[in-house]
C-alpha cells in the first residue's frame, strides 16, 4: 500500500491517491483521498508529506494525519477479512471506503472544526428531524467557536485540538463578552464542552483521528439552586385573575406542565390520540422514552379548554411571560442562588419569580409528588425518567417538609 500524486512533476496542488495491490485479483485498488499537496512538499521515498516547521509544517502534519486515516482503515479491513478467511476485492474495498470517507472527501475545508459542526447539524436534521432547541444548542456551539476564532484571529483546525486547547476555550467562555453570549458559569460551560465532545465523537474518522481518550471535559457541573412551587403557590396561580389572553395561556400551559410532569416540548404537543384508557401515553421528543401520564381532572380540564390544540410559544418568550405571571402572583420572596466559575463563587439573591422557567413545572411535579409520598418508580414512569440519578437532580426539599418530618419522627 502506498500514496501517490496524480501529477508528481506539476507546479501546483495535485490530488493524492491511495494504491493497494490485491493479489487475489492481480489488480490495483486505487482510491482518491480527497486531499491535495504541492509536489515540492511531497517526499517521493516515504510517499508522505515532508515534515517542516512553522505554519506550513502544521498544515503538512495535518495532511499526514488525514492520510494515515486511510492507511489505517485499509489495514483494519485487511486484518478483518483475513480473520474471516474471506477474499477482499476492489469492489468491496470501494464500498467500504465510500461509506467511510466519501462524504468527507468532498469537503475541501475538512480540517476546520466549524465545518464539522455544520455538517453534524445538517446530517442530523436530514436523518432525524431534530427539534428547534437541539438546533439552537449546536448552532450556539458553532457561534462560540467562531467567537473564539475571532478572539485568537485563527480558525480552529482539528490538529490544534488538545487538552490545552480545551482548557483555553473554557477560559474564553468564562469571560466571554460577545453578544448574545454572557460569561459562562460552570454548568453552562460543562454543557457547551459536552456538546463539543458529541461533535468530536461523531466526526471521528470523517474529519479527524484525535484520540478522544487523551482529552476530557475539565469542568465539573454542580447542583443548581433551582426553585419549585409549593401547593399554596399553585393554588394562587390557578385562581389568579390575569388581564391578557397571552398571559392566561402561558399560565395554563405552565399548570399543564405541573399536572403532567412533562417537559414543555412534550406537553405542548399532547393530542387526543395519545389517550389510552385513563392516561396519556407519550414518547419524549428529547429522550424517546415513554411516559404514562394519568389523565386526572385538573389536567383534563385544561386540555379540554384548548380542545387539545395547545398554542405554541417560543421557549425564550415563554420564560419571560411566565415570570411576569409569577410576579403578579406575588412570588417575590428572596431566593439565594450560588454560581460557580472555576475557583470563583458568586452568591446572588433574587426574587423567586425571576428564577422560574418552563422547566420549573416539571421540577415542581417531581418534588411535590415525592414529598407527598409517591414512590420513585411511579414518578419515573410518569415523567419518562430512566436514571434514578436524574430524578434526584430534580428533587428539591422545602424547609417546611424537613421540619414536619422531624416533628413526625422525633416529636
Amino acid at each position: 500500500m502506498y500514496f501517490f500524486l496524480k501529477e508528481p512533476n506539476g507546479d501546483k496542488l495535485t490530488p493524492i491517491y491511495l494504491i493497494f495491490y490485491l493479489k487475489t485479483q492481480k489488480k490495483n485498488f486505487k482510491y482518491s483521498t480527497g486531499q491535495a499537496v504541492h509536489p515540492v512538499n511531497w517526499n517521493s521515498k516515504s510517499r508522505m508529506p515532508i515534515a517542516k516547521r512553522g505554519a506550513s509544517g502544521a498544515d503538512l502534519k495535518h495532511l499526514s494525519s488525514m492520510l494515515s486515516m486511510y492507511s489505517d482503515f485499509l489495514e483494519e479491513n485487511i486484518r478483518e477479512f483475513e480473520k474471516l478467511n474471506k477474499p477482499l476485492t476492489r469492489e468491496i474495498l470501494k464500498k467500504l471506503f465510500d461509506e467511510k470517507f466519501k462524504h468527507k472527501a468532498a469537503k475541501g475545508d475538512s480540517r476546520y472544526l466549524t465545518t464539522a459542526i455544520q455538517d453534524f447539524i445538517d446530517t442530523k436534521n436530514r436523518s432525524n428531524g431534530q427539534s428547534d432547541s437541539w438546533n439552537k444548542k449546536y448552532n450556539n456551539l458553532k457561534n462560540k467557536i467562531i467567537a473564539f476564532e475571532n478572539h485568537k484571529r485563527k480558525k480552529v483546525e482539528f490538529i490544534s485540538i488538545t487538552q490545552d486547547w480545551i482548557d483555553g476555550f473554557c477560559g474564553f467562555l468564562r469571560t466571554i463578552d460577545v453578544k448574545p453570549f454572557l460569561p459562562h458559569n460552570d454548568n453552562t460551560l460543562h454543557r457547551a464542552v459536552r456538546f463539543l465532545f458529541t461533535v468530536l465523537k461523531w466526526s471521528f474518522g470523517k474529519y479527524h483521528n484525535i484520540n478522544l481518550k487523551d482529552i476530557a471535559n475539565p469542568v465539573q457541573n454542580y447542583q443548581p439552586d433551582d426553585v419549585y412551587l409549593t401547593d399554596e403557590e399553585i393554588v394562587i396561580l390557578e385562581k389568579l385573575d390575569i388581564a391578557t389572553k397571552e398571559l392566561q395561556t402561558v399560565r395554563d400551559l405552565f399548570l399543564i406542565g405541573i399536572y403532567s410532569g412533562q417537559r414543555y416540548s412534550d406537553y405542548s404537543i399532547f393530542e387526543k390520540e395519545d389517550i389510552q384508557g385513563e392516561m396519556i401515553i407519550k414518547k419524549a421528543q428529547k429522550t424517546k422514552s415513554e411516559s404514562f401520564i394519568p389523565l386526572h381532572d385538573r389536567l383534563k380540564n385544561l386540555l379540554d379548554k384548548y380542545n387539545w390544540n395547545l398554542p405554541v410559544i417560543d421557549g425564550d418568550r415563554f420564560n419571560i411571560l411566565i415570570r411576569k405571571v409569577c410576579k403578579a402572583a406575588g412570588l417575590v420572596e428572596q431566593t439565594k442562588e450560588i454560581i460557580y466559575r472555576g475557583n470563583e463563587k458568586e452568591v446572588i439573591y433574587r426574587p423567586k419569580y425571576e428564577m422560574v422557567s418552563s422547566h420549573t413545572a416539571r421540577r415542581t411535579f417531581i418534588t411535590l409528588s415525592s414529598e407527598k409520598g409517591m414512590p420513585d418508580h411511579i414518578i419515573m414512569k410518569i415523567t419518562g425518567i430512566k436514571d434514578p440519578k436524574t430524578l434526584l437532580k430534580y428533587k428539591k426539599t422545602s424547609q417546611k417538609s424537613v421540619v414536619d418530618s422531624m416533628q413526625k419522627y422525633w416529636g
